[in-house]
């Protein structure tokens, strides 16, 4: 059952896991290049906050979920707040996956938004 629950717990910091994945996952060769406004970033970094904030009060819950049913009701709280987080910061979950997806391929981008989420920390 921990092993199920901690594969869902994985699934719900899908949404999250763009940033981090390409941070680490540069060496791509660059697909199309496509540039987002400061305030498009902005929202981006705004909603990958939220996003993590809400998978660290998540993970936990789906860790201790007594069986699967539990755990899938879990998850879909999760991701419905999650995508729920994207809206409030004024994107679309496709335009939050599109930044993510660029982030993949364009280090420039990376600490653009790196740079956004590390002031606003301050």
């Amino acid at each position: 059952m921990k092993t199920l629950a901690i594969c869902l717990s994985i699934l719900a910091l899908l949404l999250s896991l763009p940033l981090a994945q390409a941070q680490t996952d540069t060496a791509q060769p660059a697909a199309r290049e496509v540039s987002y406004s400061e305030p498009k970033l902005q929202q981006f970094a705004n909603a990958y906050r939220a996003i993590v904030e809400l998978s660290r009060e998540y993970a936990p819950k789906l860790k201790a979920a007594a069986d699967i049913e539990e755990a899938e009701a879990i998850n879909r709280e999760a991701q419905g707040k999650m995508i729920e987080a994207i809206r409030s910061a004024g994107l679309t979950k496709e335009e939050y996956q599109q930044i993510a997806g660029s982030l993949k391929s364009d280090p420039a981008l990376v600490e653009k938004v790196n740079k956004m989420l590390q002031k606003d920390q301050r």
